[in-house]
């Protein structure tokens, strides 16, 4: 698992204070608070320095892959580069290096076991979903829109690649069974409900908002393989002459011109022997995604409470659909919150030996997650970051949306007494 320490940026403060300031990054991990307490801060840092870690491993291989003072510059594109100070503190340990900024200064340096830990290094598809995406189903034509934020670009290139991808161009949507017809020659995009088929731009904000989050999920969910020779049938022209490029400079264990041999027969379809297969497969893996980081900014955005549950259970089928995978998401809603322990309760139950086809009558047997691949972080406004403890291996309920929850029914229930002293 990587870890992440985060101390006096943007709206983060001192931090988390267990762990020697690290939070440990499980495959599900939540992030909850008020605004402008640095959900989203936390997800788009691990977003940028997991993308750098997988960039460091495809050309740096140990190597310096951007010099101490562009770490800032480099974080613009996640526009965080106005909340660095002087007393910044950044720190990610990740598979095979850890990176570090701090006085100013950035610095990286390799895993103690790197040779080890770059064989077992799964590369990632690192997939960003911002709150802003219903601009890309709102406004028509969105590739002409110029100056389109970094990470909407490039959700919006994805989102065009799934829907592209399909051969029928129908999707179901998790919610209110609503489904997506793609039309590849008008490149338009209609929504058909049980009411009759709608543009997709006259839609309701909550089908706009889900769109992109279940098609791109789904897609790159399936798109992500460790099958080596899917991956050697799929490169493209320049995927294909990158790897011929750095086989001839480097020192393969096999050999230069051997190495490079057997990649030629793979690609033209010849058959090797099942052992130069598997060394070639090793050698090299991190040219191929083989697992997929899915970061969404609340997904709950403009959702029933019912329909907020859908689209989690989803996201948590695409997260379990490859070990290696990730789910980070940030959330306003202590709705996702209680499907969430609703996924961990299921997955208790599946390892009790429960019948699945009864549990799925609650919760989707393809969505349950066992409660200790769960974190939940809770930002606070005063800039510190807690870890709300799981009781049983379930998430805790013990924070401040659910709070909110509780505050409400209690004064709820303060009017009805001041109704029966002042009404009867």
């Amino acid at each position: 698992m990587s870890r992440l320490r985060v101390k006096n940026f943007g709206p983060i403060k001192e931090g988390f204070s267990e762990n020697d300031g690290f939070m440990e990054i499980t495959p599900v991990t939540v992030i909850c608070g008020n605004q402008a307490t640095g959900k989203s801060t936390i997800a788009k840092l691990y977003s940028t320095l997991t993308w750098l870690e997988k960039s460091f491993v495809k050309t740096g291989l140990g190597k310096k892959i951007i010099p101490n003072t562009d770490f800032i510059s480099f974080c613009s594109q996640q526009r965080l580069h106005e909340y660095f100070t002087e007393s910044t503190e950044i720190e990610y340990i990740g598979h095979t290096c850890t990176f570090s900024f701090k006085n100013n200064a950035f610095s990286q340096e390799l895993a103690k076991d790197f040779n080890n830990s770059l064989l077992s290094y799964n590369r990632p598809k690192i997939m960003y979903i911002p709150a802003e995406r219903n601009l890309l189903t709102v406004v028509d034509n969105a590739d002409n829109i110029g100056n389109l934020p970094l990470m909407l670009s490039i959700l919006l290139e994805e989102y065009n690649k799934a829907k592209k991808h399909s051969e029928s161009g129908l999707f179901d949507l998790p919610i209110s069974n609503v489904k997506l017809q793609y039309d590849r020659q008008t490149l338009s995009t209609k929504v058909l409900t049980e009411n009759g088929i709608i543009d997709i731009l006259n839609s309701s904000s909550g089908i706009q908002s889900v769109a992109p989050i279940s098609l791109v999920a789904r897609f790159l969910a399936d798109d992500v393989s460790g099958d080596f020779l899917r991956n050697i049938n799929r490169l493209s022209v320049n995927g294909r002459e990158e790897i011929k490029e750095w086989l001839r400079q480097g020192d393969s264990p096999l050999g230069r011109e051997v190495t490079l041999s057997y990649f030629e027969q793979l690609l033209y379809g010849q058959t090797i022997s099942e052992s130069m297969k598997e060394k070639l497969s090793l050698l090299l893996h991190f040219f191929f995604n083989t697992c997929f980081i899915n970061i969404v900014e609340e997904p709950e955005q403009n959702l029933y409470p019912e329909s907020q549950g859908k689209v989690l259970f989803e996201l948590l089928e695409c997260m379990n659909t490859n070990e290696h995978n990730q789910l980070m998401i940030t959330t306003h809603s202590p709705y996702m919150l209680s499907y969430l322990t609703q996924s961990a309760k299921a997955a208790e139950l599946l390892k009790k030996g429960v019948p699945s086809e009864r549990i799925e009558k609650s919760v989707p047997v393809k969505s349950a997650v066992a409660g200790e691949k769960i974190s939940i972080y809770e930002t606070k406004e005063d800039g510190s970051i807690a870890l709300l403890k799981p009781y049983e291996n379930l998430p805790s309920d013990a924070n401040l949306l659910n709070k909110a929850l509780a505050d409400g029914n209690e004064r709820f229930a303060e009017l009805l007494d001041l109704e029966e002293e002042f009404c009867q």
